[in-house]
């Protein structure tokens, strides 16, 4: 009888029916999207180590960017301990999507002075820009960030404007919120 089970018991994990459950779970990959959320709240922190070894630190995130282009406009990075340098940040899920998207025969990416992604492929990746101009690149662990990624992620929560327009009476909130729209329109109606 235990033989006829246990025959039994095989044949239905063979056939796909049953089965056991991995007993460390992977860490879901987030989505860009997801990932650009996290970045442009800081969750990710503000101080990288590079690639190659150098000391990155976020000055500014900047604009963040939901059409063409780089990630993210109007940033500021310092490597080193230097002096602030301006520009775009990209984010990627792997290492060689650089390459693989375009990015370095692209114009609109001439301006980005960091590349940031997942995962890292088997082989080394460079960075460069149109005019073959070094592009430094961070990866990013998602795993240090526990319960990061789980499925009610908000992609919208208050942010970095909360605090300033906080203490504002409503017709005076509305009143940015308008100007900002129309600057917004017309940064779109210049491309």
């Amino acid at each position: 009888m235990r033989a006829l089970l246990g025959d039994r018991y095989a044949q239905l994990r063979d056939t796909g029916r049953v089965r056991e459950r991995a007993l460390f779970v992977s860490p879901r990959i987030p989505s860009e999207l997801e990932l650009q959320a996290r970045w442009f709240t800081g969750d990710f922190g503000k101080h990288f180590v590079s690639t190659a070894g150098d000391k990155i630190e976020i000055v500014q995130f900047g604009v963040w960017n939901r059409e063409a282009g780089p990630d993210f406009s109007d940033t500021a990075i310092a490597t080193n301990g230097g002096k602030p340098i301006r520009g775009c940040i990209e984010i990627d899920l792997v290492d060689r999507n650089w390459e693989a998207h375009g990015h370095a025969t692209n114009p609109a990416f001439e301006e980005t002075v960091l590349h940031v992604f997942v995962e890292k492929s088997d082989r080394e990746f460079f960075a460069r820009t149109k005019s073959n101009r070094n592009v430094p690149q961070v990866w990013i662990d998602p795993k240090m960030l526990p319960d990061a990624f789980g499925a009610n992620l908000p992609l919208a929560r208050p942010g970095r404007c909360q605090a300033p327009l906080r203490g504002l009476p409503e017709e005076r909130v509305c009143s940015v919120l308008d100007a900002a729209a129309q600057f917004r329109l017309q940064q779109k109606a210049k491309r």
